[in-house]
């Protein structure tokens, strides 16, 4: 599946857009010219965007209480945010799911979450 959206696609309960975290990995990565994918390695193995991630969160420099979030965690977020914010269907094209039930399973929250009574 390809995608297509605009770098300034924002999320509002963040106020970030595409072009910021862009921004930001680049400066992570100094200055490479590839986020993910580089000259020595074009091609996308099944997990090369979670290493690329775990690069990026290693030097970010940041620091978690207990567990960091792994990629798929992060997409789960993004998932619900997006639902949230734009609808069902906005976040199941962006996460560019064929399927609205693998999506759904993106969105579950795995008990994570308080129940209000």
């Amino acid at each position: 599946m390809m995608l297509a959206f605009l770098e300034t696609t924002r999320i509002g309960c963040i106020n970030l857009c595409l072009a910021d975290v862009l921004h930001q990995l680049r400066e992570l990565s100094e200055g490479e010219g590839h986020i993910v994918a580089d000259k020595r390695h074009p091609q996308f193995a099944q997990d090369t965007i979670s290493k690329a991630f775990l690069k990026a969160r290693r030097l970010s420099g940041l620091a978690w209480q207990g567990k960091a979030p792994s990629f798929h965690e992060i997409r789960s977020l993004a998932a619900r945010l997006y639902t949230d914010e734009k609808r069902r269907d906005y976040a199941q094209n962006l996460l560019g799911h064929k399927n609205a039930a693998t999506t759904d399973k993106y969105r579950d929250v795995r008990g994570s979450e308080w129940a209000e009574i």
